[in-house]
Parts: C-alpha cells; sequence; structure tokens
C-alpha cells in the first residue's frame, strides 16, 4: 500500500507532538487565537470603500484572512489559501497555468484583481494571474469582495477582488527567517526559503522582504486527447522569486517590488509537446510612491504614482516564442472627507498608459494584427459616499472611465447594511466593467468591454458569544462576455451574448478562547448562460468545470500551550468537464483533506514549527478547463508531507 508510511507518519505525529512539549511553557498564543469572537467579527476592512469599517458594517460581502490563521493552517501557497474560500474554484488555463473561477464563472482573464500591496498583479496583455508566484508568509492579512469591485478599483474587478497586504515595518519589528520542504508521494513537492526584515528607525520605517522558492505542480501523469501523455514529475517546475522593498518617513512612502515567476510545462495548451518541456516566464517591476496630506482634520489627499514593467508570457523556443514588454504608468489622487459622525465621502481620478513593446524574438502567430495601436489611454472619475438613513447605512457610488480604444462605461454601486445588537443585514446592487485588454483588442479590434449587474442579500447572527451564523443569495448576470475561442485552428476573442449564475451561501463561525471553527456552503445554478464554450449539453444549470456545491471547513485546535491542530477539509461536488475531443463527462465529487500541526515557542522561543499533511486521503484530484479549449484534466499535486520552520530575531 503506497499510503502507508504517509498514515504512519500522521498517526506518528499525532502521538508524539503532546509527548515531547514541555509542561510548564507560558508561550503566547497568536493575538487573534486570544481575541473574542466579538472582536472578529468587528476587525477592521477597507477592502470595500477604502475606509477602514467593521467586517459586518463593510458594504460588501467581504473575508478576511489573517496571518494568524495562515500560519496555524501550514498554507504552502495562495491556491492553499484561496480554496477555502466556498465561493473560489480553480481550474486549468493553458501552458501549464490555473485561473480563478468566482460564483461558477471564469474569471481568469481580467475578471479578477489581485492586489499585492497595492500593485495590481493582473498582467495587462491578457489580464492573467499565477496564482503560483506569491510567499504566502510575507502576508498579514487577505481582504477579499466577492462581488464587483468596479466602481473603487475599475476594469479588473469585475467578478470579485483579492486585496494582500503583507507586514507592516512595526509588525515586524526585527528579522524572520523561514524555510519549508515539501515530499511528495512520488518525489520532492517543494522547497522555499524567505527573509523578512522590519524596523522604525526613528521615524523613516522601512522593510525588506526576500522570497525563492522551487515547487512542481505534480508527480503525477497528464494524458491529452490523442492518448499522449507525460509525468509532470520534472516538467512542471513553478520557480517564483522576489524581493519587496518598503520605506516611509512621516507622508511620504515608496515600494519596490521585483518578482520574477517561471514555470515548466509540456500540456502547453492541451497536446503534450513531443519535443520535450517548454519553459514560460512572468518577470515584472513595480514601483509606486505615495504622499498622504492631511489638509485638515476632516479632509485628506492622496496623490499616487505607479508604474509597472512586465515580460509576461516570455516564452523562447520552437513551441510559442513571445517576447512582448508591456508597462503600465497611472497617476492617481484620492481625496477623503471624513467630518466625523454619519457621512464619509471619497472622490478621485486616475490616469494610465498601457504600451507594449514587441520583441524580435516573438512568432509570427504573435505578432499578427498588432499594426501600430499598442498604446491605450484611460481616464477614470469615480465617488463614493456613505451616510445614514436612520439606523441603516447607505454607501453610493460611481465610476466613469473614457479609454482611447472602447470609449466610456459608467457603473453604479448601491449598498445599504444595518446592525443592530445580534443582527445584520446587507443589500448591495453594483455594476462593473471588464476592459478588453491589450491581446484582446491585438485578436480582435471589435471587441466590447463585458459588463455585469449583481445582486447581494446577507443577514448574519450572533447567536452567543462563541458563535454566528450567516447567510446569503447572490445573481451575477454578465453581458458581452469576452470568450477565448479557437476558429480554424488559429486563437482569437469574441462579445457572447450573456451569462452569469445565481445562488446561496451560508457560513458558521466558532470562537472559544484558541479554539476556532470555520464552515462554508455554496449553492450555485448557471442562469442564462449564452456561452457555448462554457456550457455543458444536456446539463444547462452547469458551467464547465465547476460544481454546484461546495463545502468548507477549518479549525483550530489548542492540544498545549504552543501547540494546535488545524485540520481543515474542502467538499466539491459532481463537475462536468471534456475528456476527449467533443466530449463531456461528470468528474465525481471529491473531498481534499489537510491536517497540521502548528508549534510555536516549543522548543525555542520565537521559533515556530508546521508538521502537516496535505491532501490526507489521496483525493487523486484533477483541474478541468472551464472552456472548450481542448486541454484535458490536469492533475493535481498527490499527498504531500510538509514541514516548515521559522524564527524571529
Amino acid at each position: 500500500m503506497k499510503n502507508k508510511p504517509f498514515i504512519q507518519c500522521f498517526l506518528a505525529l499525532s502521538l508524539c507532538v503532546p509527548a515531547c512539549a514541555g509542561q510548564d511553557s507560558e508561550a503566547e498564543f497568536f493575538s487573534l487565537e486570544k481575541s473574542s469572537l466579538e472582536e472578529s467579527l468587528n476587525i477592521k476592512t477597507s477592502v470595500a470603500t477604502r475606509s477602514a469599517l467593521p467586517l459586518r458594517a463593510a458594504p460588501g460581502l467581504v473575508t478576511v484572512i489573517t496571518r494568524e490563521e495562515i500560519q496555524a493552517s501550514g498554507a504552502r501557497d495562495l491556491i492553499d489559501v484561496l480554496k477555502l474560500v466556498p465561493e473560489f474554484e480553480f481550474g486549468v488555463d493553458v501552458q501549464g497555468n490555473l485561473g480563478l473561477g468566482v460564483r461558477g464563472n471564469w474569471g481568469n482573464e481580467g475578471k479578477v484583481l489581485l492586489l499585492w500591496d497595492g500593485q495590481a498583479y493582473n498582467e495587462t496583455l491578457y489580464s492573467t494571474i499565477q496564482f503560483d508566484r506569491f510567499p504566502v508568509d510575507q502576508i498579514e492579512r487577505v481582504e477579499i469582495i466577492k462581488g464587483p469591485g468596479s466602481v473603487v478599483y475599475g476594469g479588473f474587478a469585475e467578478l470579485a477582488v483579492i486585496k494582500i497586504e503583507t507586514c507592516q515595518p512595526r509588525a515586524i519589528n526585527g528579522s524572520k527567517a523561514y524555510a519549508a520542504y515539501g515530499l511528495g508521494r512520488k518525489a520532492r513537492a517543494r522547497s522555499y526559503a524567505g527573509y523578512t526584515y522590519g524596523k522604525d528607525l526613528g521615524g523613516t520605517e522601512v522593510s525588506a522582504k526576500v522570497f525563492w522558492g522551487d515547487a512542481q505542480r505534480s508527480d503525477r501523469r497528464y494524458s491529452d486527447f490523442s492518448g499522449a501523455s507525460y509525468g509532470l514529475n520534472g516538467n512542471s517546475d513553478l520557480s517564483p522569486k522576489s524581493v519587496n522593498l518598503y520605506a516611509a518617513r512621516g507622508p511620504l512612502s515608496s515600494r519596490l517590488i521585483i518578482d520574477d515567476y517561471s514555470l515548466r510545462n509540456r500540456d502547453h495548451f492541451g497536446s503534450v509537446l513531443s519535443t520535450g518541456s517548454s519553459r514560460v516566464g512572468f518577470r515584472s517591476v513595480f514601483y509606486e510612491a505615495k504622499y498622504g496630506w492631511d489638509v485638515s482634520d476632516s479632509v485628506r489627499l492622496e496623490p499616487r504614482l505607479n508604474y509597472a514593467a512586465a515580460e509576461p508570457w516570455r516564452e523562447d523556443d520552437e513551441h510559442l516564442p513571445y517576447d512582448k514588454k508591456t508597462s503600465r504608468l497611472t497617476a492617481s489622487l484620492y481625496s477623503f472627507y471624513r467630518p466625523g459622525g454619519a457621512f464619509d465621502g471619497m472622490l478621485g481620478g486616475e490616469y494610465y498608459n498601457d504600451s507594449v513593446r514587441i520583441g524580435e524574438g516573438t512568432g509570427a502567430a504573435s505578432m499578427a494584427g498588432s499594426g501600430s495601436g499598442q498604446k491605450y489611454d484611460n481616464l477614470a472619475l469615480f465617488s463614493q459616499a456613505a451616510f445614514k438613513a436612520g439606523e441603516t447605512d447607505i454607501a453610493a457610488g460611481v465610476r466613469y472611465d473614457r479609454n482611447s480604444h472602447f470609449g466610456s462605461s459608467l457603473v453604479p454601486r448601491l449598498a445599504a447594511t444595518r446592525v443592530r445588537n445580534n443582527f445584520n443585514f446587507k443589500a448591495i446592487y453594483s455594476e462593473a466593467f471588464r476592459a478588453p485588454s491589450i491581446e484582446n483588442i491585438r485578436l480582435n479590434h471589435d471587441i466590447n468591454p463585458e459588463r455585469t449587474k449583481s445582486t447581494e442579500v446577507e443577514a448574519g447572527y450572533k447567536v452567543s458569544d462563541h458563535l454566528f451564523i450567516s447567510g446569503n443569495f447572490f445573481h451575477v448576470a454578465i453581458y458581452d462576455p469576452i470568450v477565448y475561442t479557437l476558429t480554424g485552428g488559429a486563437e482569437t476573442y469574441r462579445n457572447y451574448s450573456r451569462t452569469g449564475t445565481r445562488g446561496l451561501g451560508a457560513a458558521v463561525k466558532y470562537k472559544n478562547g484558541s479554539t476556532r471553527g470555520d464552515l462554508g456552503y455554496v449553492y450555485q445554478n448557471t442562469d442564462c448562460n449564452r456561452v457555448a464554450p462554457y456550457a455543458v449539453p444536456g446539463h444547462s444549470s452547469y458551467m464547465l468545470a465547476f460544481p454546484r456545491h461546495k463545502l468548507t471547513a477549518s479549525a483550530s485546535l489548542p492540544l498545549l500551550a504552543g501547540v494546535s491542530l488545524n485540520p481543515s477539509a474542502v467538499y466539491v461536488s459532481k463537475r462536468y468537464g471534456y475528456y476527449a475531443t467533443g466530449a463531456v463527462k461528470a468528474f465525481s465529487e471529491r473531498v481534499v483533506l489537510d491536517a497540521n500541526f502548528h508549534l510555536k515557542d516549543r522548543f525555542l522561543p520565537r521559533l515556530s514549527l508546521d508538521i502537516g499533511i496535505k491532501d490526507l486521503l489521496g483525493s487523486g484530484d484533477s483541474y478541468l478547463q472551464p472552456y472548450d479549449g481542448g486541454h484535458a484534466p490536469l492533475p493535481a499535486a498527490s499527498r504531500e508531507l510538509f514541514l516548515k520552520a521559522a524564527y524571529e530575531f
């Protein structure tokens, strides 16, 4: 039995960790473990409005994941963190990359905005995100809007916003070094290391974060629709590296991020490459300068300058030679009016310029249609106001964009929230748009923006000092969706008429001292999908690759002071996907179970250890392609024994 050594190891750890721990340790648990349920529910979040508000009062369906929760779970990467969000599900795109679905809608190209320390990580050629590149051990918190955020954030925030902040200098107050190792069933699954420094040097705050990683997507075997196959072990490398530098003095701050991520693959666009693997690179540099000027006690101005340069999808081989360099220069001004009491206002403007330079190494297929129209300008004006109407808080906003290629767009947002004693209620209507990206326009100069209309309702009730329950309803309608298609063997993009989903969600949160438990559930159903590449023939209530039901569970169970067991589970119901050319089948339900022992200050002060097993049951999970793009299911990683050590000094 191949699984026996892993099971024996896990059982041995379960028995020996309490025995190894000292009985008189006075190590402190994380602050979250010491907080009450009320404090957890009232944690401040700014992702929905750019103004810090308690979680239950924020005008959006918001999830906040803290550093303590991430570290206790033994998360290896950002995918581990986001898979516990019921509304999120990953699928396979092309060239070894994964993309994100939101509430059953494929959101990979420009429909989900990811901000890392304020920098938009959506590359501007196709607007995709590479989720394997982020060092989770640097994260302070993850804030998620599970709905449109275009009014505040613009054209990438159509279906969701993922805002991630890394640890600030004062919170670090010294240095931290960490290293991790993962062993799969057949081979090494990953190794990574990082160093973080942060300090307040007499009024000047500085931080430096360095990360290096080496992993692989899987050690299993991939087979395409023609029957050709290859082993992913040694052919699915994931290689992230990054440096994140920050400095602030008084109202002025600046940040520089240098990020170099690459991956190796042989599945490419679905057919196995017969001559060996291909390496695809994603190099990026981000720079931001920001100034916070308090004009008065109630008025604040924040001018910002952002510059991003990248070489996304860089490939230098015979398979798909691709050498395009992009840049985006953004200048923005935010003004906040906060007189106190019942009103909070924001007014702002933003201008950006996108450009692309095509290198000589780019193949003819990727040159076609480039012409001279590879520079685009966008001007945006936006405003938002929050005020009280009796016992109800009202938030209203609007954004106007004028783009040099696709013209103008106007999107509104209206939200009503009410918190009264143990009960809270939210009702939100918002519209959004997804601007066509550079390559969308190159392949189809007549492409139009997507437009989305979303309705969300949420109600929550604090049953006791330790238990909170909530439920929600959502309806998402996407008009003129931009969809990748193959026509006569050539890739292009086109607008379809409409797609969308509707559904229900529920959550249960338990918190009693350092014992924590979270349950999440979502039911989603297709609504008026008229996009043939997303459809499941004969099953109109399904979208390709996405389940109708998803249930997530996670917990933190203290064993001794400084020792906790942190299990998590993800249940996904039946999904449909292509298994052969033109043929769709049902993929059975799955359960992925993880368990992590987290030890803090047990053997040395300021030393943290994680010992865990990922996919304990050996689910044999695969990522399905959420559109008819010719890609067979991509095997996910096998069971993995994961070890990590971190030391603060």
